[in-house]
């Protein structure tokens, strides 16, 4: 659901001519992705080795029985991480080329990443480090590998001039075809973040998922509705109600929660969504400053989000700076009626 919700995004913003071309790289990003993943990925993220790749299930050997299913829902994650970038390379990138780096991304990039934050003998993981749903090892990841290959690629053809004032906003071509391809990815994204339990029939599995979800949605709120104030106001240039970045303030502010998604409250998540919202327009101003031509923020998106999503994991989950700082507190104020009684 998710590579559909890119597709049509991707397609509806750019201009008419590239619109083959950007399907038929999401369309095969799931098969190469698949492929890689299937032939070396999964070995590396998850197979017997040591604190930073594996060297067992090469080409599926030994995934069996409910390996299966976490061998789907980790190819769809190397999936997305690779097709992340698509976006920002939209309408210059050769198809030999897009193909080689979906293939080196899921293959190799972000099954190594993923094994030291989520495998049991990952070292990001043996020290601590906790991220749920993938801020680090996918939005992060991929809004990297997106700045490089969009600083890499250079500008399209006429998009920016010697005079910043001059330069060519080149649209996409279908407004409702990014709406549609948006709303499809928001869902997908609830099912992304919600799924990445693995389970749901264990106690309190179901309380657990309902609470991703929503923290999920609560964070696309606050970062939607933010991102829209501040272009009507004119904050970030002409006042405008800005669909594309009202929209972009909507994903910033769902990967913003990933990481503790499972741990905040609803209001956390709005905030973590409100903060999200202006470090978007931070980075969008800032890739164009740089002459950086990535037609969907995908930077700002993704690399912003993920970067503060870490941060925002590290303030409100439950032991975070927040909660500790309040427990701390409580626990003193606690104490000191102890002891006056």
């Amino acid at each position: 659901v998710m590579q559909c919700g890119f597709a049509c995004l991707e397609a509806g913003a750019v201009r008419s001519k590239n619109t083959t071309n950007i399907i038929m790289k999401n369309f095969m990003d799931i098969f190469i992705s698949a492929l890689c993943y299937w032939l070396a990925g999964y070995a590396l993220a998850y197979g017997d080795g040591n604190p930073f790749v594996g060297y067992t299930y090469w080409a599926g050997i030994g995934v069996q029985g409910q390996k299966m299913a976490h061998w789907f829902f980790q190819f769809v994650f190397a999936a997305t991480a690779a097709t992340l970038v698509s976006g920002a390379v939209a309408e210059r990138c050769n198809f030999v080329a897009y193909i080689t780096y979906s293939a080196v991304i899921s293959g190799f990039v972000y099954p190594v990443v993923s094994r030291w934050v989520w495998a049991q003998e990952g070292w990001l993981n043996q020290m601590g480090y906790r991220d749920f749903s993938g801020c680090g090892p996918v939005h992060l990841l991929g809004g990297t590998c997106s700045l490089f290959g969009a600083a890499f690629l250079g500008p399209r053809l006429g998009r920016f001039s010697s005079k910043m004032e001059d330069s060519q906003m080149m649209p996409g071509h279908s407004v409702p075809l990014t709406g549609l391809g948006g709303m499809i990815l928001i869902a997908g994204f609830l099912a992304f973040n919600g799924g990445t339990l693995g389970t749901m029939t264990n106690p309190r599995d179901s309380e657990l998922i309902a609470r991703v979800i929503s923290n999920t949605v609560m964070g696309g709120s606050g970062g939607s509705i933010t991102v829209m104030l501040v272009g009507r106001l004119g904050l970030g240039g002409t006042p405008s109600w800005s669909f594309m970045c009202t929209l972009n303030g909507a994903f910033i502010g769902m990967v913003s929660v990933c990481a503790g998604v499972n741990e905040m409250n609803m209001w956390e998540s709005f905030v973590s969504g409100i903060i999200a919202g202006p470090i978007y327009m931070i980075i969008h101003y800032a890739v164009l400053w740089c002459k950086i031509d990535d037609p969907l923020d995908t930077v700002a998106i993704h690399l912003g989000g993920g970067v503060w999503g870490l941060i925002s994991a590290s303030i409100f989950s439950n032991s975070g700076l927040v909660f500790g700082i309040t427990r701390k507190s409580l626990m003193v104020r606690t104490a000191s009626c102890v002891l006056h009684l």
